[in-house]
């Protein structure tokens, strides 16, 4: 029976197929990992990027952060915000205030607090705790006509506990007694019986969030420093002297210096050799003024006072046409110096964008009576010197 051994084989052939292909369907599937994009808002080169070792190149001391899909990561790059999630309701409960109740809104729930004597309020995930916050105390308070100041966002909890006053720290037999509702909000409450032009000396603005807070203990009790009308710079501005010499000045030969002077027996005052090969005037008066800017502190508003109208103008005026023709000069040749004048700079528009502080140049004469301009003088002179002798000794 020929062909009843064949259909035999044919149905071991299917019944063989079928395992193995229940075998290879039974196979376990590796994971594909989720892809992510690097989004760099802030850095050497913004952009978005797909690998974390593309993107970790450009974020040294800047701000990144990663995200599930493109669309989200291109809109932190261009400072827009991505799509929001919903976020649960909340609900407001002002136990003691204006119209005590239950308000979805922050901002109509605030004008129930805001000039409020001892206000109670309460931010709650469910209108079942809020309506039973509200239900829990009397509507204790009153208005406040001199008061009015304007909150951000809920406290989720009773407020802080204000400090004693002047005259209460003085009466040692006053006791201070608490009540049910909850103490005063920070700017909300009565002023203090010693209280000068209307004002609460207690209380300070928060530049983190904006709010107005109570001071902490150790603000309340530091010693205030008071201007003693003396002043000679209402701005504050740090002044450094700056200065360069060049020992044979367009010689081959030449052996330039820098000078930076803070002030007499200051440790960041600075005598030093010009380093590289091109020792002229104009490339130390330059490095000078470089050096003493990586000195200053970077949040501290600067003044460099120079006898270099050169350096002056390069740095403040020149350098913009400059930047614009690709540092190029009306000669139709690389500009000179273009390294120094191109870090100085850099560093300017840093300070100014990043801290928010000026940094401003005063020309005074050369070799002239100015004590600081004299001293800057001397140090860059040394430096020269100094130059001059380690190229004998070599």
């Amino acid at each position: 029976m020929p062909s009843s051994k064949a259909s035999s084989g044919v149905k071991s052939d299917l019944k063989s197929a079928a395992t193995s292909s229940n075998a290879s369907s039974g196979t376990k599937r590796k994971r594909i990992p989720a892809i992510k994009f690097y989004a760099v808002r802030t850095g050497l080169k913004p952009g978005v990027y797909h690998s974390w070792s593309d993107c970790q190149d450009q974020i040294k001391g800047f701000k990144v952060k990663s995200f599930p899909t493109l669309t989200e990561a291109e809109a932190f790059v261009k400072a827009t915000s991505p799509p929001k999630t919903p976020q649960a309701q909340k609900f407001y409960a002002v136990q003691s205030g204006r119209v005590p109740g239950v308000y979805t809104d922050w901002g109509e729930a605030s004008q129930q607090i805001t000039g409020w004597t001892k206000p109670k309020h309460k931010g709650f995930t469910t209108r079942a705790e809020a309506e039973a916050f509200v239900a829990a105390g009397p509507n204790a308070g009153g208005p406040v006509s001199n008061v009015s100041v304007e909150l951000d966002n809920p406290a989720p909890d009773a407020v802080a506990t204000p400090p004693p006053t002047k005259r209460q720290k003085k009466t040692s037999t006053q006791v201070l007694l608490k009540t049910d509702s909850a103490e005063d909000e920070a700017g909300a409450g009565t002023l203090p019986s010693d209280a000068e032009d209307g004002f609460d000396d207690r209380i300070i603005l928060n530049p983190d969030n904006g709010k107005v807070v109570y001071k902490t203990e150790a603000q309340r009790t530091a010693t205030k420093l008071h201007p003693t009308g003396n002043l000679k710079d209402p701005e504050k501005y740090m002044k450094i002297y700056t200065d360069g010499s060049s020992l044979g000045n367009q010689n081959k030969n030449a052996c330039a210096g820098v000078g930076v002077f803070f002030g007499p027996s200051d440790s960041r005052n600075v005598s030093e050799p010009l380093a590289g090969p091109r020792q002229t005037n104009q490339r130390a008066e330059l490095t000078a003024i470089q050096r003493a800017l990586d000195i200053a502190p970077i949040d501290r508003p600067v003044e460099i006072i120079t006898d270099s109208n050169y350096s002056i103008n390069c740095v403040t005026v020149w350098f913009q046409k400059w930047r614009e023709n690709n540092w190029i000069n009306s000669s139709r040749k690389p500009v000179e110096n273009k390294d120094l004048i191109e870090a100085i700079v850099t560093k300017i528009e840093m300070r100014e964008q990043h801290c928010r502080v000026g940094t401003k140049f005063t020309w005074v004469k050369g070799h002239s009576s100015d004590p600081g301009n004299v001293a800057a003088d001397h140090l860059a002179v040394n430096g020269a010197r100094l130059a001059l002798g380690q190229r004998g000794s070599s």
